[in-house]
């Protein structure tokens, strides 16, 4: 089959020549097809030709939007994959594995609709989940950004911190150095508070230890007795309890206010009236001008001396008592 040529001189009669020459020799007596071809043109022809060819010799693959390709006798069909995506291997018999390498790279996002299971340490970004250990690798913190934290199990931590001004748990909420609650003008604490100090609320109170005692501190001032503690019940000293007094000066002397074991309810009142109290131990402490006049007679006297004056007819006419001697 030769190549045809018509050049821009050449006449019609060349160009009838070429072209009947081009139809009987190159193209073929139409009469010699093969009854089984259809096709009334080249094009058709040619179609139904691989058509036949390709489904004794050949294939056509097809992918998900689909799109052919027809892979023809002797041709190579090349499944390739992509690094860190995807790989095609391929093994005797006629057989390609198509699989994911052992790490994995995703361009763009991942969408599971199902659950996820991971061996070994999901990483996604700086954070990495093993087991149940969530850890960071890039910082010491785990940032939850603007989002609440919401779980129904217990959250146990070496220390909290927080960034803003109020923090709530519960119906507590902690403000700086200030705890309140959120629903009542109380706390409640079910178990022993053991604290350095304990003030109250303006700090005219403070309960603390001082060399090993229990001590209670008051600092207020601007009334009648300054550094009072105003006590509004009744007092009451359990079994073998004392009131003792330190005096001006803080040493090992002091003075030690008890009670006889009562045997019946007892009562002592002191009177309205300012003065010292005077014991048994007391001595030189009664003043002529603490006694009335007439109040001392002779059965007050521990010894009694006794002086009469008589009359010539002897008589008593007065007797006067005196101490003994």
């Amino acid at each position: 089959m030769a190549v045809r040529n018509i050049a821009l001189t050449d006449t019609l009669e060349t160009f009838r020549t070429q072209f009947n020459d081009l139809a009987a020799n190159d193209f073929g007596d139409i009469a010699n097809l093969s009854g089984s071809i259809s096709a009334t043109n080249l094009v058709d022809a040619m179609n139904e030709t691989i058509s036949i060819a390709t489904s004794t010799a050949g294939f056509t693959v097809r992918d998900s939007s689909s799109t052919t390709q027809l892979i023809g006798g002797g041709d190579t069909l090349s499944i390739l994959g992509t690094t860190n995506e995807i790989e095609a291997v391929v093994s005797a018999t006629d057989t390609v594995t198509i699989g994911l390498p052992n790490n994995v790279t995703i361009g763009n996002n991942l969408t599971v609709t199902n659950d996820l299971s991971v061996t070994g340490t999901f990483s996604v970004g700086g954070i990495q989940m093993s087991g149940n250990t969530i850890s960071v690798t890039d910082s010491t913190v785990l940032s939850f950004g603007s989002e609440n934290v919401i779980t129904t199990g217990t959250i146990t931590a070496n220390q909290f911190t927080g960034s803003g001004s109020t923090h709530t748990f519960g119906t507590v909420q902690i403000s700086g150095n200030t705890i309140s609650s959120t629903d009542s003008t109380r706390l409640n604490i079910d178990d022993t508070l053991r604290v350095n100090a304990l003030e109250s609320q303006t700090g005219l109170l403070t309960i603390n230890e001082i060399g090993g005692f229990p001590f209670l501190t008051s600092s207020a001032s601007g009334g009648a007795i300054s550094a009072a503690l105003a006590i509004d019940a009744n007092l009451y000293l359990s079994t073998a309890r004392t009131l003792i007094f330190e005096g001006a000066t803080s040493n090992t002397e002091r003075t030690t206010v008890t009670v006889v074991d009562p045997t019946a309810a007892r009562t002592i009142t002191l009177p309205d009236e300012s003065g010292t109290v005077i014991t048994t131990g007391s001595t030189d402490a009664v003043t002529e001008a603490m006694m009335a006049d007439d109040s001392v007679g002779s059965t007050q006297l521990k010894t009694l001396s006794t002086l009469q004056i008589l009359n010539s007819a002897g008589t008593t006419l007065k007797t006067i008592h005196g101490a003994g001697a």
